[in-house]
């Protein structure tokens, strides 16, 4: 990691769950007089229990996943766009080589269901180069979506966040006249994703994958803590938290 992924990291560490819940749970530690070490052991066990609970995980996600299956037969779009997730370096099983991780998977997987169904060209999106020897996310999802019987007709290998994804694909589809896309990846993230191409000047038709929990129904157990539970919210409040940095960021 470098000097300047130290920072960023450190107070994503700080700001996600169960970032929050630790830091309280640090600080009553340390407090020394008996009512403020009491007010952080509430604070710390309180939030994470909010945290950790499905009744929070679903509540957060329904949020955020507002977009339903796509319906292919009224979509008028040109091309399918897929983005990147993140990489699983090292995979012992294919070798020792570098793949993509289960969100990519995932995405590639529904993105090639859609191809088929459509046949429609497939662009995707990743760089993450973060290392020397590093080929790009888009390279590595070619090798699998070549397992699924396709080929990527472009690769954008340069973008390291879903920005860059929608800047630097909008570049290579508006080049060859294409401005209506599939745009592919998790129901969680779709929102950012779609905010970030419109903002490129691409017309989007949204296509999640990853759908969490359509139409759940609280019950009783949605109140019981689940490392799952914890997880999702986790990733709920990095797409809230990733949204509104966005737009103080990158949006006028």
């Amino acid at each position: 990691m470098t000097q300047e992924q130290i920072l960023p990291t450190v107070i994503q560490s700080l700001i996600l769950p169960p970032g929050p819940s630790v830091a309280f749970l640090l600080l009553a530690l340390i407090s020394r007089s008996p009512k403020p070490r009491m007010f952080f052991l509430i604070l710390g066990f309180g939030s994470l229990y909010l945290f950790s609970i499905p009744a929070t995980s679903n509540w957060l996600t329904s949020k955020l996943e507002i977009y339903p299956p796509v319906s292919v037969e009224k979509s008028a779009a040109e091309a399918i766009v897929v983005l990147g997730a993140d990489r699983r370096r090292v995979a012992p099983e294919y070798g020792g080589h570098d793949t993509m991780n289960r969100l990519g998977l995932e995405r590639l997987r529904y993105a090639a269901k859609l191809a088929k169904e459509t046949g429609l060209p497939i662009l995707l999106s990743g760089g993450g180069l973060n290392q020397p020897n590093d080929i790009s996310e888009a390279e590595l999802m070619n090798v699998i979506l070549k397992e699924f019987g396709l080929e990527a007709n472009w690769l954008e290998g340069k973008s390291k966040n879903t920005y860059e994804n929608a800047i630097y694909s909008s570049q290579i589809l508006k080049g060859v006249g294409i401005g209506d896309i599939l745009l592919v990846t998790h129901g969680l993230h779709m929102p950012r994703a779609i905010e970030a191409f419109e903002y490129a000047g691409m017309r989007v038709n949204p296509a999640p994958t990853g759908l969490m929990n359509p139409n759940h129904k609280t019950d009783s157990q949605d109140f019981l803590p689940s490392a799952s539970a914890l997880q999702s919210t986790f990733w709920a409040v990095h797409e809230i938290v990733g949204r509104w940095w966005y737009r103080y960021r990158y949006y006028d």
